[in-house]
């Protein structure tokens, strides 16, 4: 694992030099998945309060092959306050040409989840684009929803909703059988309305068009 240097401020207007990841490989760096997963990457102590930190600063993650991804993967994460400047090509740093782009914490673990499981990510995020204009909720959504990946139980692929209701968590399940018929089909779809917009790499992402601010 790469090591960089960091000057990171505390909410107790403390700041502090400390030394988080610039990059890593989960083949010969296997414990940063697990950190990834539990939330516990880049996270840091502050020595004046003791006040536990996970700041984001940009990172290269390689990824391990699987059946469909031979070759392996990697993702680059692009802290959640660039996420406007990623956005408009302004960036003060430069991504390179990685397989996929990734914005924030949640969804670099998001990735590693759904890469770790040998599954393609944009199949996941049709299955979200289904489940937010599929919502009965949605229009009655204390904001816009937000849909997470987090893997599978008794057969079915499970995500997790915010916003429809201040403080909650709403769950849903889906079959994999959807996932297969999705599947099946992806390359024809990730070249048509609406599923091209927010299924072209390196961003796959649905919160490309989600509403989220920009």
């Amino acid at each position: 694992m790469d090591l960089q240097k960091r000057r990171i401020a505390c909410f107790c207007e403390n700041s502090f030099d400390a030394e988080v990841p610039k990059s890593a490989d989960l083949a010969a760096d296997p414990q940063v998945e697990e950190q990834i997963l539990n939330g516990d990457f880049m996270a840091v102590t502050c020595p004046a309060c003791g006040k536990r930190l996970t700041p984001e600063f940009p990172f290269h993650l390689v990824g391990r092959g699987s059946p469909l991804r031979p070759q392996g993967w990697d993702a680059f994460l692009v802290p959640e306050e660039d996420r406007v400047a990623f956005l408009r090509g302004k960036l003060d740093y430069a991504p390179g040409t990685p397989t996929r782009v990734v914005v924030g914490f949640p969804e670099l673990a998001e990735k590693v989840l759904v890469f770790g499981q040998g599954l393609d990510d944009r199949v996941i995020e049709v299955m979200k684009y289904y489940l937010l204009t599929g919502s009965a909720a949605r229009s009655e959504a204390e904001m816009d929803p937000v849909f997470s990946y987090h893997g599978q139980e008794g057969g079915r692929h499970v995500f997790h909703v915010s916003g429809l209701r201040k403080g909650e968590v709403a769950v849903a399940r889906l079959g994999t059988e959807l996932y297969q018929k999705i599947a099946a089909d992806i390359e024809r779809r990730v070249t048509e309305d609406p599923f091209k917009d927010f299924c072209a790499p390196p961003w796959v992402s649905l919160r490309k068009v989600s509403g989220e601010p920009q």
